[in-house]
C-alpha cells in the first residue's frame, strides 16, 4: 500500500516536472521539440501517467485488472531512454555550458524527471524483466539517431542556425565522423561517440535489468526461492 502510494507521487512528479519544463523549453522556440531530452521527457510523462492512472484505480478497486507486462516493458524502455537523457547532460554537456543548472528547465528535464523515474521504476515493484528488454532499450536512441540525421541532411535548424541537436552528432565535426584528436569536445568523430552512446543505453538496461530482478527474488519468500 505505502509502496503503491509512494510510486503514484512519484509518477505525479514526473508528469508535473516534465510538463513544466517542456513548457519552459518550448517557450524559449519550438526547435526544442526536435532534441531527444523534450520527446523523452513526453514519453515518460505520457507511461507515468497511464501507470498513475491505473494504480489509483486499482487502490479504489482492488478488483482492477494487473498492470500488463507490455506496458511494464513500455515504463522499462523509456526511464531507460529518460536515464541517458540525464546522465548524457550531467556528464557530457553541462561542463561545456555556462550556468547549465541555473535553467529551471535543465534542471526539470535533465535532473528531477530522470531521477524520479528512475526511483519509480524500483518503487513500483515490477515483474522481473527478460533479456529482451534491453534490446528493446535500444529502439529510442536508434530512432532518434536516424531523426537526428534525417534533420541533419535536409537541413532542419535545430536551433542557433545549427543542423543538428548535440555536438556529438555533428557529422561535419573537425575530426569528421571517424577521426580523433580534435580540441575540446570534438576529440572524437560522431561515429564513435554513437558507439558509446549505444553501448551506455545497453549497460544501463542491462544493469536496471540486473537489479530488478534481484529484487524480485529477494522480495520471494524463502520457501519460494531456488536452492
Amino acid at each position: 500500500m505505502i509502496g503503491k502510494l509512494f510510486s503514484i507521487g512519484l509518477e505525479c512528479v514526473v508528469v508535473a516536472a516534465a510538463a513544466v519544463g517542456v513548457a519552459l523549453t518550448a517557450a524559449l522556440g519550438a526547435q526544442g521539440f526536435l532534441y531527444f531530452t523534450v520527446q523523452s521527457n513526453l514519453w515518460i510523462a505520457l507511461v507515468a501517467a497511464v501507470f498513475a492512472v491505473w494504480q489509483s484505480v486499482a487502490l479504489l478497486r482492488p478488483r482492477t485488472r494487473a498492470i500488463p507486462y507490455a506496458l511494464w516493458q513500455i515504463k522499462f524502455v523509456f526511464t531507460v531512454s529518460i536515464t541517458l537523457t540525464g546522465a548524457v547532460f550531467c556528464a557530457v554537456l553541462a561542463p561545456t555550458m555556462t550556468g547549465a543548472f541555473r535553467s529551471a528547465a535543465n534542471v526539470l528535464t535533465h535532473v528531477v524527471v530522470p531521477v524520479c523515474a528512475i526511483a519509480d521504476l524500483f518503487v513500483a515493484a515490477p515483474p522481473a524483466p527478460r533479456c529482451t528488454v534491453a534490446l528493446y532499450s535500444l529502439i529510442p536512441p536508434v530512432y532518434y539517431l536516424g531523426f537526428a540525421c534525417v534533420g541533419y541532411v535536409l537541413g532542419w535548424d535545430f536551433g542557433n542556425g545549427l543542423n543538428y541537436p548535440y555536438f556529438f552528432l555533428n557529422w561535419d565535426s573537425p575530426v569528421g565522423a571517424f577521426g580523433f584528436g580534435g580540441g575540446g569536445a570534438y576529440f572524437m568523430g560522431t561515429f564513435w561517440w554513437i558507439l558509446v552512446m549505444i553501448t551506455l543505453v545497453a549497460g544501463i538496461a542491462l544493469v536496471f535489468a540486473a537489479i530488478l530482478k534481484k529484487c524480485r527474488r529477494a522480495a520471494r519468500p524463502k520457501s519460494e526461492r531456488p536452492l
